[in-house]
């Protein structure tokens, strides 16, 4: 047998491969991971417990609609993201999109807290923002919301949400969903010619001490896939939950 005649016998096969990758679809496998940045020696779960844990809706930061390079797979620490401009005619598409983030990432975390720790005296992100607007604070909630991801708490208003939400402690995340292309696609035969994306969710939380006037714990989780372009789309729940449940097993586990 000669070569040509080698390499088309085993050129088929891979093809016949291929098709049904394509057919069929594939899934990729979300992973995920996180890291414990800062912990209080004296804080702990019974602590939460005991002084109540309230959850502010979700920060979705800006850093989302940045699809123009690979995410470094870090939250670094405060200043999370400045703010950016929005120039461009898809603002409402934005905006849009950054509340269907929220409320499926705030679903999302307040179910993993629950299922970890059912015994929590827990304030929902929709109870939270309830209370603060039957409270009279809504426009200062929405300064807060825009602002704490370049100042942080400050001592007047963390009291004032702590006494509002009757919870001696209060959690802040901040979550960035990013999409990148690889650079570079190889077109050989092993790899299908493909160019893969990496999508990813990463949210970062802290949460802060109303009485002490101070900040507890921080850490941040990712969920991540690279997609290829034989493989089904993940749905964002998915790549979330991941991101979520990597976060909260470092404060909870």
């Amino acid at each position: 047998m000669n070569a040509n005649s080698y390499i088309r016998r085993l050129y088929i096969p891979i093809v016949l491969l291929m098709a049904l990758l394509i057919v069929t679809g594939c899934f990729s496998r979300i992973k995920g991971w996180s890291q414990e940045s800062f912990r209080n020696p004296d804080f702990s779960n019974d602590s939460l417990n005991k002084g109540g844990l309230a959850l502010l809706p979700v920060i979705i930061l800006e850093d989302t609609y940045q699809k123009d390079r690979e995410p470094t797979g870090q939250i670094p620490a405060a200043p999370y993201a400045r703010t950016i401009p929005q120039k461009s005619a898809k603002e409402d598409k934005a905006v849009i999109a950054h509340d269907a983030y929220r409320i499926i990432l705030n679903e999302i975390l307040m179910s993993n807290i629950q299922s970890r720790r059912p015994s929590f005296r827990i304030v929902s992100p929709s109870d939270a923002l309830k209370r603060l607007n039957d409270d009279g604070l809504t426009d200062i909630y929405r300064t807060f919301n825009s602002n704490f991801p370049k100042v942080g708490f400050d001592s007047a208003l963390l009291k004032k949400f702590g006494g509002t939400l009757n919870s001696r402690y209060i959690f802040v995340s901040q979550a960035v969903v990013t999409e990148s292309k690889s650079e570079a696609s190889l077109i050989v035969i092993w790899t299908f010619g493909r160019k893969s994306v990496l999508r990813s969710v990463k949210i970062s939380g802290q949460i802060w001490d109303t009485a002490a006037d101070r900040q507890v714990w921080e850490g941040f989780g990712v969920g991540y896939n690279r997609l290829s372009s034989y493989e089904e789309t993940p749905l964002f729940e998915e790549i979330a939950s991941e991101a979520v449940e990597s976060l909260l097993k470092n404060v909870m586990p």
